[in-house]
C-alpha cells in the first residue's frame, strides 16, 4: 500500500521535530543578537522543524490532488499528522522574519501557503475523527484549531509584513555578535 511507506518518513520528521523543540523552545522571545553558535543551532532547528511542515505540507497536496485518499490517510497516520503541528507552525511563524527563517530555507510567503493548506487538511481529519465518535470539543480539537488559527493569523493575513523588504523585518532581524 503506498500511504505505508510514509511510515518511515513520519518517524524521522517527528524525531528531528522534537530535537528541535527542545531547542525552540528555550526562546520566549526572539533576541536581537546571538552568538554565530547559538545562531547556527536555531536555524538548524527550524530547518528540521521547517522539514517536517513541509513533510506534511506534501501530503497535504497530495491529498487536496486526489492521489492519497484522505480516509486511509486517517486510519493510518491521524496522530502522526495531527500530533504537534500547532506547535510547528506557531514556532516556525514566530521566527519569521528574523533571518533566522531564510537560514533555515522558508521564508513567510511559503510559510502562509503551508499554513493554509495544513489547516485544512486539519479540518478534513477532524470531521473524519468525529464522524468516528470523537467528541472534538471533548478531546480539545476546536480549542487547538482557533489556537491555530489565532496564532498563525497575522502570518496568513499579510506575510509580506515578515519578508526581507518589509520594515518590520528590519526591527526583527537577529543579528549575529562575535563570539
Amino acid at each position: 500500500m503506498f500511504l505505508r511507506s510514509f511510515s518511515e518518513d513520519f518517524n524521522s520528521h517527528k524525531q528531528r521535530f522534537l530535537e528541535a523543540w527542545l531547542v525552540l523552545t528555550e526562546y520566549h522571545d526572539i533576541p536581537q543578537k546571538m552568538c554565530e553558535d547559538e545562531w547556527t543551532r536555531v536555524a538548524l532547528a527550524l530547518r528540521d522543524c521547517g522539514e517536517s511542515v513541509k513533510f506534511l505540507f506534501k501530503i497535504a497536496q497530495l491529498v487536496e490532488a486526489h492521489v492519497i485518499d484522505i480516509r486511509p490517510l486517517y486510519v493510518l497516520y491521524y496522530e502522526e499528522v495531527t500530533g504537534y503541528l500547532r506547535e510547528k507552525l506557531t514556532l516556525l511563524a514566530k521566527w519569521c522574519g528574523t533571518g533566522l527563517d531564510l537560514a533555515a530555507n522558508y521564508d513567510s510567503y511559503e510559510l502562509a501557503r503551508i499554513t493554509t493548506s495544513l489547516t485544512k487538511l486539519l479540518k478534513e481529519l477532524y470531521i473524519i475523527h468525529e464522524e468516528h465518535g470523537a467528541d472534538l470539543g471533548v478531546e480539545g480539537h476546536k480549542v487547538i484549531m482557533a489556537s491555530l488559527e489565532e496564532r498563525t493569523k497575522d502570518l496568513r493575513g499579510d506575510p509580506g509584513r515578515f519578508s526581507v523588504g518589509s520594515d518590520n523585518y528590519i526591527e526583527n532581524y537577529v543579528e549575529i555578535t562575535e563570539t
